[in-house]
């Protein structure tokens, strides 16, 4: 049967399923098979046995790919590096050496018009990249198990290699964590 965890005491090791029955049951750690402990919300497949639970199997919730607007702007949940690269890194990069390569050739013919252009809209892409880059970056360390806060590491020098190493090049948390399901799929 399938439910959900309404509570959980680490201190007396038990805890209470909702059933999708209606009925409420009662378990205790060792009837708990997963390498976290239980937490309120979670799927969980169980055996009931009058009204207690036994072996108790978390169920991993699917991944859902965010839409455009969630990627960009929502700090909730996890993305893989794959997501960080190709949706973020990749096109960011790239627009910028197009912009700058319009500033280029601004100089080159003495436009200084075209010059201007292109910094007003480098500074403008800039402007506007702020707050996605830290959304991205916060999916990024939930995807590494930290907190949002992580990211704020980027902004102390020597330091920040650290949680660059950590979002870039880093997978994430094999299997579900504190922050959503796995956004890598298993083959």
């Amino acid at each position: 049967m399938r439910g959900n965890v309404i509570a959980f005491d680490p201190d007396t090791n038990t805890g209470a399923i909702s059933g999708h029955d209606g009925k409420r049951y009662d378990f205790v750690a060792a009837d708990w098979h997963d390498r976290r402990h239980p937490a309120h919300g979670d799927v969980v497949d169980f055996v009931p046995a009058d009204q207690r639970a036994t072996q108790v199997y978390l169920i991993e919730q699917e991944y859902v790919q965010p839409s455009l607007g969630e990627f960009l702007f929502s700090i909730r949940g996890r993305i893989s590096r794959s997501q960080l690269w190709l949706k973020w890194v990749v096109p960011v990069v790239v627009v910028y050496v197009v912009l700058w390569l319009i500033a280029r050739i601004g100089d080159a013919t003495d436009s200084s018009a075209i010059s201007v252009i292109a910094s007003i809209l480098t500074v403008l892409f800039a402007l506007f990249t702020i707050w996605p880059g830290i959304a991205i970056n916060v999916k990024r360390a939930h995807d590494r198990d930290w907190s949002g806060w992580f990211i704020l590491l980027l902004l102390v020098p020597i330091l920040s290699i650290w949680p660059l190493i950590e979002l870039l090049f880093l997978r994430g948390t094999i299997g579900s964590n504190r922050f959503g399901p796995d956004p890598v799929p298993r083959v």
